[in-house]
């Protein structure tokens, strides 16, 4: 299939993302651009590590299922081989090697081999290329996300990493090598990033599937450990093709490809006429780990060869983002340390020697990287309202680190303004301010013990000269006793009751006024608004004006975290709606006085 054709190995549900921006957070290398508040994946710069995947909260982060692909494939008539990850012993809890193999057979596969033939092939020429002192340093292409980030983002360090083959592609060769290049290829292990790995090598591996997708699929065919050994499935036959491997197996855990790579080192030392080169070794497993281990990594400091050992798997490919998660995290590794031990330390010559080319690079250039002048930088913070470094919290709420990353994505295009909590509140706040000051008619704002949060000078002109005064001690009577000043403050408490009416519309009278008033919750069990008018005074259709002020209220009238969540993010709107209250105001005043 043209990789044209496909999905991209990680895509976005676009009707469940809710603008959390908890991708961004957890993406390590900012492959996300918001677009009016929906998370795209950018493919070029994804890694498929599967950490949004994993910690969308709304499941709109997935990945893509090739199982109706290999269906497909399996009624081609051509012979499919399975790749399978020796990790299966960490993942498929009741399955052996016999049975899952003859389960495999049972949807359709000629037969199973493992991938970590494919880890022993490019454990040995590893060995013989660091005994013989080159290069100088190795970086592992074993995991292809680790491999996309090298190649993506640390172009320096490019030219280090293995120049041989993945397991994975240097075990589809030997397959196709011994089946017949006709024969269809499909991995079955627990990673994303090897999707992205068979869209770029489709000639070699022609899909990928996760051990969730197999489990998935097992369970629609009711094909079990007991149903498969009930239907006598499980025969001679049922061993993995040509052969088991060898400490290869240990690849899946951190340390693992150094266990079987210092067994070929081992090997490769003894068959020299010499004692060879000592090779360091660091093994180092999870992104940001590995983000931090490189951040001031200088390959010149070294005294000796190096070997690394990279994984974006905390703990290894055992607790890859593709796994079932039938079985708990700490015996995924000490299964599949059980299994790989009863392994052979390396191949036979004989099996060695069958290995095919293994030379390979991953297909992926250095992005570009737009530098931006301190000006700009300065400007776009600016827009998000951080003039001054007091502005820059790092809060980390809009999914990047520092406020100076979402300045430079607000510059390449990734990111919106609407994403900096701090600035939408702030900006909340003077628009809830401004609103408060231009309505024409009393608004006021309170908490669950009627402590006024907030009201507007009509309020106070409203409720008569004793409270005008004090408004005009202290602008808004922020902490004044609701209870003294209004006639009417029961219908708040009324409204901020949890199993209370969400609103209340009367007249009260007081005196030879009468006020009528619109109380509502803003937040049940919190805070409340009112909007008032002295309907004795004729200078407003009170109608119109209370309606389309409580609109500019319940959007806008926030001054507290919790209220702005409440608010309408789209200030143009209350302006509009600001700019009709005024016209009509204005209108009817006009009107009144002729």
């Amino acid at each position: 299939m043209s990789l044209l054709k496909k999905k991209a190995p990680v895509h976005t549900v676009y009707e469940k993302c809710l603008d959390c921006y908890k991708c961004i957070r957890m993406c390590p290398v900012k492959a996300i651009k918001v677009i009016k508040g929906q998370a795209h994946i950018m493919y070029e710069r994804c890694i498929c590590c599967g950490r949004c995947v994993n910690n969308c909260p709304t499941n709109a982060k997935r990945y893509r299922s090739d199982v109706e692909t290999v269906k497909l494939l399996l009624t081609e008539g051509r012979k499919a081989v399975v790749s399978l990850a020796p990790s299966f012993v960490s993942d498929l809890p009741g399955w052996t090697s016999e049975t899952i193999i003859a389960a495999l057979k049972q949807l359709g596969f000629s037969a199973v081999s493992e991938t970590a033939l494919g880890a022993d092939f490019v454990s040995a020429q590893i060995a013989r290329d660091l005994s013989n002192d080159k290069p100088r340093i190795m970086i592992s292409s074993a995991c292809p996300a680790i491999v996309a980030y090298i190649k993506l983002y640390k172009p320096d360090l490019a030219p280090f990493v293995s120049p041989h083959a993945s397991p994975l592609l240097a075990h589809a060769r030997f397959l196709h090598s011994h089946y017949g290049k006709e024969t269809a290829v499909v991995f079955i292990g627990p990673c994303f990033a090897k999707k992205k790995e068979a869209d770029l090598y489709e000639n070699d591996i022609d899909a990928s599937l996760t051990f969730q997708e197999l489990d998935e699929w097992l369970q629609k065919e009711r094909i079990t450990p007991e149903s498969v050994k009930s239907a006598a499935c499980v025969s001679s036959d049922c061993a993995f093709q040509p052969r088991r491997s060898a400490k290869g197996a240990f690849f899946p855990i951190e340390n693992g490809e150094i266990t079987a790579f210092g067994a070929y080192m081992s090997k490769a030392v003894s068959d020299a006429s010499d004692t060879g080169q000592k090779v360091d070794t660091v093994s180092a497993s999870g992104i940001s780990v590995v983000q931090k281990l490189l951040s001031d990594f200088t390959p010149e400091s070294l005294e000796k060869p190096l070997f690394l050992e990279l994984l974006a798997c905390t703990g290894g490919c055992v607790n890859g983002p593709g796994m079932s998660g039938n079985v708990p995290g700490i015996l995924r590794n000490t299964n599949l340390r059980n299994y790989a031990g009863t392994a052979d330390d390396t191949l036979d010559d004989s099996t060695l020697s069958a290995s095919p080319s293994i030379k390979a690079d991953y297909p992926l250039n250095a992005l570009p990287v737009t530098v931006y002048s301190e000006q700009e930088i300065a400007q776009a913070l600016q827009l998000v309202g951080k003039s001054n470094l007091a502005d820059r919290h790092n809060c980390g709420s809009c999914g990047y680190d520092t406020c100076r990353e979402l300045a430079v994505a607000l510059l390449n295009g990734w990111a919106e303004k609407s994403m900096c909590a701090s600035y939408m509140r702030q900006l909340a706040s003077q628009t809830a301010n401004g609103l408060m000051k231009s309505t024409p008619s009393g608004a006021v704002i309170v908490n669950k013990g009627l402590q006024i949060i907030d009201c507007n000078e009509p309020f106070a002109r409203i409720m008569g000269e004793e409270t005008q005064m004090l408004y005009a001690d202290k602008p808004g009577l922020e902490g004044a006793d609701l209870t003294k000043i209004a006639p009417f403050a029961q219908y708040f408490t009324s409204v901020i009751e949890p199993n209370g009416p969400d609103q209340i519309q009367c007249d009260v009278r007081e005196g030879k006024k009468i006020f009528h008033i619109k109380v509502f919750a803003i937040e049940k069990g919190e805070t409340a608004a009112g909007i008032v008018d002295d309907i004795t005074e004729p200078r407003v259709r009170i109608d119109n004006t209370v309606e389309r002020a409580q609109e500019v209220i319940k959007k806008n009238a926030a001054v507290t975290q919790q209220i702005a969540f409440l608010l309408g993010e789209n200030a143009a709107e209350s302006e509009a709606i600001l700019n009709s209250i005024i016209e009509s105001y204005t209108a009817e005043e006009e009107d009144h006085d002729a």
